[in-house]
């Protein structure tokens, strides 16, 4: 069996031969982009968009940053022409987008509709205002152009995540437009085992930022317009109105996109990882997690993403490395970044990790994952330590895709 997989922007050839193989993916449903101006006019749990704006004259748009999918079909479609518009990329603690990747999100050198352009940065102190404190402990703080907006567009991709269960909705506020600090905090939840991937019910990631929406209180003043992608990247699903109401239209479709059958857990899994969250070993990881609980102890998972930035946010990283127990150094205190240790030592301690990356051989080394050159040498590796009656699983777009055991689907 032969597969073609992406890296960066050209492609890899993987053969199987022989092997027991399985292949998941997400599921291809058609583009529908025309399913944007219907929800508009359409929305669920609240008045059309053009109902919503006839009363509101500053408007904040929020719209995803260069590691989302990217959504400037959507703003094309914004009637904002006569409206104070101020355009806010919401990168949460990731870095700003360079010239390039601010132009594929707008679709041009500025927003459609025109206004301004904001980029929101974490750590700046004076542009924050609080919010108050959750349930949970989180204090809230955020970007002071959410405060300040007659009207909130907030814009977002529905995808699985491994521990707030899913993306978007809800996540505009917390994390995309929070304090470090905040985030810090937030993210600390995912170290509880309720915080997993298709999971929002009792997910306390989920519920903090659910507490943070609560808090804020300007539901009536916010219009959502969230989108599933097919895995072409192109629209092919779009819930607007409400924002918790659209948000759980959209998971609906999300899960029946991303969640992917399979008939049994495998020796060997190849999780292939597609733009953008290739991008560097940070958001990569996330493909780690998706799979890691189809893979079988003693097995292989080999990853395949480019990481043309490298490693990105390196707390996580630096941890590893370091050689400190990692359950002790985050149980004593938590930084940004240390769950992502942590469940990478979790899967260590029961299988191997192989990287087709571009980053430096030692890189890798210095936290246990084996480095390889091409997709092809890590999975003959692989089969010479599992066996030749070792079980294959292909992966495509393991960033966002999710392999589900038949008998242990999501209903």
């Amino acid at each position: 069996m032969k597969t073609r997989v992406p890296y960066g922007d050209q492609w890899m050839l993987l053969e199987t031969r022989d092997k027991v193989t399985e292949v998941a993916s997400p599921k291809h449903f058609k583009a529908d982009e025309d399913s944007v101006a219907l929800s508009l006019s359409n929305p669920k749990g609240a008045a059309d968009l053009e109902s919503f704006l006839s009363q509101r004259k500053r408007i904040l748009v929020v719209i995803n940053d260069h590691t989302r999918p990217v959504l400037s079909t959507v703003l094309k479609q914004l009637p904002l022409k006569d409206k104070q518009a101020t355009t806010i990329v919401a990168t949460g603690t990731h870095r700003s987008p360079n010239r390039e990747e601010s132009e594929r999100l707008l679709g041009g050198s500025g927003p459609p509709y025109g206004g301004t352009l904001a980029v929101h940065i974490a750590t700046e102190l004076a542009a924050l205002r609080p919010l108050g404190c959750t349930s949970r402990g989180t204090d809230v703080y955020l970007n002071s152009e959410v405060f300040d907006a007659d009207g909130i567009i907030a814009i977002g991709s529905v995808e699985p995540h491994y521990f707030a269960g899913f993306t978007g909705g809800r996540k505009f506020l917390l994390p995309a437009l929070a304090g470090f600090k905040s985030v810090e905090m937030n993210h600390s939840l995912a170290l509880d085992e309720r915080a997993k991937i298709l999971t929002l019910a009792g997910n306390p990631v989920h519920e903090d930022f659910m507490d943070a929406l609560r808090m804020f209180n300007r539901n009536d003043d916010v219009f959502s317009i969230q989108v599933v992608m097919n895995p072409e990247h192109q629209i092919s699903y779009t819930s607007s109105g409400h924002i918790i109401d659209s948000f759980t239209d959209a998971v609906e479709q999300a899960t029946r996109t991303y969640a992917c059958r399979i008939q049994s857990k495998a020796d060997i899994v190849v999780a292939v990882v597609n733009a953008p969250l290739d991008i560097d070993l940070y958001q990569a990881h996330k493909a780690i997690e998706n799979v890691k609980p189809v893979l079988n102890d003693e097995g292989i998972l080999i990853l395949v993403a480019q990481c043309k930035d490298g490693v990105g946010n390196r707390t996580f990283y630096d941890l590893l490395a370091s050689k400190r127990d990692v359950f002790q150094v985050v149980k004593e205190k938590y930084t940004l970044g240390g769950h992502k240790a942590l469940k990478i030592v979790q899967l260590l301690n029961r299988a191997r990790i192989f990287a087709v990356t571009d980053l430096p051989s030692k890189m890798l080394q210095d936290i246990s994952i084996t480095p390889f050159a091409n997709i092809q040498s890590a999975f003959d590796e692989a089969v010479k330590l599992r066996g030749s009656e070792a079980r294959v699983l292909i992966v495509h777009d393991a960033g966002v895709a999710v392999p589900v055991v038949a008998r242990e689907e999501p209903s």
